[in-house]
């Protein structure tokens, strides 16, 4: 690849990552700020007093789960040996990360921008602006869960995690930085790139309006972290090990 072309490619790459970051704020504003709707629309047992309430979330809910099997599609598609093999032939393979991140980041935008609520059908529903230690408890637990996202990511080398450093290692013909880093981190990151399980299901469940939209959106999601973020054995004595030794650096210093 030319030197003018891999000037480009670290520059869209460098978009790619400021791109990101603006569909992640959009993303935790998405599932993290509280709702509120009316209190007609509190319990699914009144269904059966109100069928109409069934009907009108059958488009919303069908547009719905289209978009999250749309992300779901292209998240893990694009990570298939077929599109690495391919890109690979079209000497794009420094740029498979920066288009993952593209497509990925573009998939989750359009999710969030033209999600269609489904609150005709709710199975709880807490006013939080009422109560202090219900708001505190709600934003201290989000809080906390985007904490350990964030700060987990960070750990994970998020230059690298985006594409910004496999151009930019490109355009100065190194290796890819995977060569760089460990068998067991390059084993670690195979198959998981996210962190907390358990943190992104806190901030789908743990919402003060349960209404059918978000609990699809939560177990489809839910669902699919659970197929795809396949640690093992080796994953959590590797985590167990890099942990250990941080807490001796602390010391250290």
């Amino acid at each position: 690849m030319p030197s003018f072309a891999k000037v480009i490619v670290l520059l869209a790459s460098l978009a790619t990552f400021c791109y990101t970051f603006y569909v992640v704020r959009k993303l935790t504003i998405f599932l993290s700020e509280p709702r509120s709707i009316s209190n007609a629309h509190t319990w699914i047992f009144n269904l059966l007093d109100n069928k109409s309430r069934l009907e009108t979330a059958y488009g919303p809910i069908v547009m719905d789960t289209l978009y999250v099997i749309g992300f779901i599609f292209q998240h893990s598609f694009l990570k298939s040996a077929f599109v690495k093999n391919l890109l690979r032939k079209l000497h794009l393979a420094p740029a498979e990360r920066t288009i993952y991140t593209l497509t990925s980041s573009f998939c989750l935008h359009y999710l969030v921008q033209n999600w269609l609520p489904a609150q005709s059908i709710v199975l709880w529903q807490i006013n939080v602006d009422e109560s202090a230690p219900l708001w505190w408890t709600f934003v201290i637990t989000h809080a906390l869960c985007w904490t350990v996202i964030y700060g987990g990511t960070f750990i994970m080398d998020p230059v690298e995690l985006l594409g910004v450093k496999q151009t930019y290692y490109d355009l100065h013909n190194y290796s890819e930085p995977l060569a760089y880093k460990s068998l067991e981190l390059r084993n670690l990151y195979s198959h998981v790139r996210h962190p907390s399980f358990v943190g992104f299901t806190l901030i789908l469940f743990v919402t003060n309006v349960m209404s059918l939209d978000r609990l699809l959106l939560a177990v489809l999601l839910t669902t699919y972290m659970y197929v795809a973020w396949s640690t093992d054995d080796t994953d959590v004595a590797y985590q167990q090990k890099q942990l250990q030794r941080k807490k001796l650096g602390l010391k250290a210093h």
